[in-house]
């Protein structure tokens, strides 16, 4: 079995170790994560007419500093991509 794997970035296709594709899988689902909590926030502030959308900006950035999100937001992402990983691989040796 390769320690190397493909990842593509738009239509560039890199070939890198495979903690590095798993890493970068990890930082995306994070940011995709963060961003989903930003979009929540944000209009929860613009439906309920408190401070509209740079009110929702601020609460989100106080609620994205804390170490504790950023940990659970972290370590979700990781067990996300390994279990897929492993799912992938599992099926794969099945056929």
């Amino acid at each position: 079995m390769s320690d190397r794997t493909q990842l593509a970035i738009g239509r560039t296709i890199l070939s890198v170790p495979r903690l590095t594709k798993r890493a970068v899988e990890v930082a995306v689902v994070t940011g995709l994560t963060g961003l989903a909590a930003l979009l929540v926030l944000g209009l929860n502030n613009v439906l309920t007419a408190r401070s509209g959308f740079t009110g929702g900006f601020d609460l989100w950035m106080q609620f994205i500093r804390r170490s504790d999100i950023l940990g659970t937001m972290i370590l979700t992402a990781i067990v996300a991509v390994v279990y897929l990983s492993w799912n992938r691989d599992s099926s794969n040796n099945r056929r």
